[in-house]
């Protein structure tokens, strides 16, 4: 059973008057988040609650679609892309956002007061007319079905042409997130002739370090590997990306038990379950196969005798039978 058209009305009601000034005020507040906060995340959320508000107002005004393509659409998908992209590059410091010429403010300013000042002459001088009933009945699918058919029929290139820019502002995200290089992009060639300039210079390792993560126990690529001389981790065994960038962690937080059985070393103690060193390797057995210590080796496998009964098995004629 469809419902009843919504018949003309002239006047608003005191809970319209009410959700209006609420939802109104709660935008407003939005729109000075967007305009005065300083990082970028908090704006984006203000805008958020924007269209939030906006989606509400749709609602109140007997537009559900509007208002969930408005939650769907732009506060779901722009807005929420906006944020990725954030999450993705952030604001460097070469962004210089907050160092600007007093010119570009001044006219900042005056812009947006022309721009107010025309939208309220606008909205003062609108004279709209009065709600009437619906030509078609709202809660049928014939407003969406005609919206369809209008955006890709009439209006097929703009949609391709907007799939496009989508297409294209994906690609310019992930190009500025791996667009900042910590060094400019070396040859094969350019990197050994480096590494034997350095070794014959500062004496500098110009073999591959070793793995990052504690051997046989994690494989963790920001943690350092643990040397097998001083008995610490190797901090060049953690990528360089990663250790510029502050993502390195130190080995108490991968195994304490670890961290506390080489500190014990380092101070001469012998710790109750060592994991690394000398003490370590001593307490695994070893067999004294071509002459290394520990327990015999065995000299083959180890063999149950068969019973005779079993090996020879009942014969095939009883010598009652014969």
């Amino acid at each position: 059973m469809n419902p009843t058209p919504i018949d003309a009305v002239t006047t608003i009601g005191t809970g319209e008057t009410v959700l209006f000034w609420i939802t109104a005020a709660i935008m407003v507040l939005g729109a000075l988040g967007v305009l005065f906060f300083k990082k970028a995340a908090y704006a984006a959320l203000s805008m958020v609650l924007v269209m939030l508000g906006l989606s509400v107002l749709y609602f109140a005004q007997g537009a559900p679609f509007m208002g969930v393509v408005q939650v769907v659409v732009y506060t779901g998908a722009i807005m929420m892309l906006f944020l990725f992209v954030l999450m993705m590059i952030g604001l460097q410091a070469t962004d210089n956002y907050q160092n600007q010429r007093r010119g570009n403010i001044v006219l900042a300013v005056i812009g947006a007061g022309a721009m107010a000042f025309a939208l309220s002459a606008v909205v003062w001088k609108a004279n709209l007319p009065a709600v009437k009933e619906f030509g078609v009945d709202p809660y049928s699918n014939a407003p969406v079905e005609n919206l369809a058919l209008a955006l890709f029929s009439n209006y097929w290139f703009s949609m391709e042409l907007a799939g496009a820019l989508l297409i294209t502002a994906a690609v310019g995200a992930v190009l500025l997130t791996h667009g900042d290089r910590l060094s400019p992009k070396r040859t094969q060639k350019q990197v050994v002739d480096a590494k034997m300039s350095a070794y014959a210079e500062t004496g500098r390792h110009m073999g591959q370090y070793t793995a990052p993560g504690v051997f046989a126990r994690s494989t963790a690529f920001d943690v350092g590997a643990i040397s097998g001389e001083t008995h610490k981790p190797v901090e060049e065994s953690i990528p360089r990306v990663v250790r510029v960038r502050g993502l390195d962690r130190s080995l108490g937080s991968l195994d304490p038990e670890l961290a506390r059985s080489l500190g014990e070393q380092a101070l001469g103690k012998q710790p109750e379950h060592p994991y690394h060193g000398v003490a370590a390797t001593q307490s695994v057995a070893r067999a004294r196969t071509w002459g290394m210590a520990g327990e015999e080796a065995p000299d083959g496998l180890l063999q149950y005798e068969a019973r005779p009964e079993i090996e020879a098995g009942e014969p095939e004629v009883k010598e009652d039978e014969q």
